[in-house]
């Protein structure tokens, strides 16, 4: 099971399944019967969960075919501008709040699945008014070896945990908690970042697991097969917080009664779950022999050595190549899956990217390099850069009025204005107030792994 990202104001691509339904349309009876399912959970849970109603305005639709359906009657007036491709998240329309769902993404399972994401999504819709909305975190430390690794025993010791009770349960958290503790230690900043992904998505993911159950066994047993699931992932960046979410949150229903009124946007779902068992941390991470750690290790080890010559590559187009770099802020959606991490460098997503922002629009389906503090965008620069209209290998680019592209100076070269310095009063010739500029840059890189000057 994968997961949506969210970066900046940007609503990445969720797929919560597998496959496509070719020259789909959405039929509106079949809509209406999955809306009255979403909402029949709905109200069975009556703000239970979180303290506030998750039935809410829904739409379906599918682009290719241009239909859709509405869960109530559409508002008056012009409707607004629906996530492209197979993309979902909240829309504004007519003065409410409503979440839109892709046709691919409720045809592409089955239906205790589908109404799982149907709920995931209306988590979202609630999520700003919990107060539970983080900025996602850049997690290229998690198609690593050790990072992956140690990820993959953590979901282990969970399933272990989820399946099990009594002495063999508190164990496995204690296991659980120390491979995190010890791949958080491994790599700066690692905490935060995972920790605001298992609140943003993580929690959608495990709203939709509780909601949907008949009972804590279900409850249980979805957490287990999501955590299964999420370990064959061939990516986790922007994907583990599907298996973490479930996983964490059914054992704090089981530990720590009432810990969803406790949790906020700062919070840590392992440190909840630490707080709820009282036992000491566990320091020998050998433990690993207990989930056939070692067998894990010798297939990762198999997957690296073909990555590192991935990313090789990667880094010859999107790090020491000739890029156009411009900011992230904006709106858009992009697809993580096949998405791969170079650590200090950023993440390369490959499918359906699309950005709209105050500088024009960018479209990739080759590649773009997300930075690592999700600041910047890079796309690699195959030819000339004129007009207003650019193009690249499998990218382009529309700018607004205002904005030009210029050659930007290499990390160690003479310093570049940064965003913020440019004003319409020392703008360059042909630069309007409003504008800016965008980032192009093409001299060699004395040293691997060096990135483009960024713009802020």
């Amino acid at each position: 099971m994968k997961t949506r990202c969210h970066f900046n104001t940007l609503w990445l691509l969720v797929l919560l399944g597998a496959g496509a339904v070719a020259d789909a349309q959405v039929q509106p009876q079949l809509a209406q019967r999955w809306f009255e399912e979403a909402t029949k959970l709905c109200e069975r849970d009556a703000g239970r969960l979180w303290g506030v109603s998750l039935c809410g305005p829904m739409v379906i639709g599918d682009p290719s075919t241009r239909t859709r359906a509405t869960s109530q009657p559409e508002p008056e007036g012009q409707p607004p501008r629906f996530p492209g491709g197979t993309a979902d998240g909240n829309v504004n329309w007519g003065g409410s709040r409503w979440f839109y769902f892709p046709l691919s993404m409720l045809t592409s399972t089955d239906a205790d699945g589908r109404q799982q994401i149907m709920l995931h999504g209306l988590f979202h819709r609630i999520q700003p008014e919990l107060g539970l909305m983080t900025n996602d975190g850049a997690n290229e430390h998690l198609d690593t070896l050790e990072g992956r690794l140690s990820m993959q025993l953590e979901w282990r010791a969970l399933r272990r945990a989820v399946e099990s009770s009594g002495s063999d349960r508190a164990e496995a958290i204690a296991d659980a908690l120390a491979f995190r503790r010890e791949r958080r230690g491994r790599f700066p900043g690692a905490a935060e970042n995972e920790r605001r992904e298992e609140i943003r998505e993580g929690l959608a993911s495990y709203t939709g697991v509780a909601v949907w159950a008949n009972s804590p066994a279900d409850a249980h047993r979805a957490a287990a097969t999501a955590l299964a699931e999420g370990e064959s992932q061939p990516a986790l960046v922007g994907n583990f917080e599907a298996a973490s979410g479930p996983g964490y949150g059914v054992l704090l229903d089981d530990l720590l009664p009432g810990w969803r009124r406790q949790v906020r946007d700062t919070s840590d779902l392992g440190d909840l779950l630490a707080s709820a068992t009282n036992r000491p941390p566990v320091t020998d991470v050998a433990m690993a022999a207990r989930y056939d750690g070692a067998a894990l290790r010798r297939a990762g080890e198999t997957r690296d050595r073909a990555r590192q010559v991935r990313i090789a590559e990667l880094r010859r187009r999107f790090v020491d190549g000739a890029v156009l770099t411009m900011p992230a802020v904006g709106s858009g959606t992009s697809d993580t899956n096949d998405s791969v991490g170079i650590l200090g460098a950023g993440t390369v997503f490959f499918h359906n990217f699309t950005l709209s922002a105050r500088w024009g629009r960018l479209n990739a389906n080759n590649g773009v390099l997300r930075s690592v503090d999700g600041s910047t965008l890079s796309v690699p620069v195959t030819g000339p850069l004129e007009g207003t209209t650019l193009q690249g290998d499998g990218w382009s680019a529309t700018l607004n009025s205002g904005w030009v592209v210029r050659p930007a100076a290499r990390p160690g070269s003479s310093p570049y204005p940064s965003w913020s310095s440019l004003r319409p009063t020392s703008a360059p010739s042909g630069h309007r107030a409003g504008g800016g500029v965008i980032n192009w840059t093409d001299e060699p890189v004395a040293s691997r792994g060096r990135q483009p000057k960024r713009l802020e």
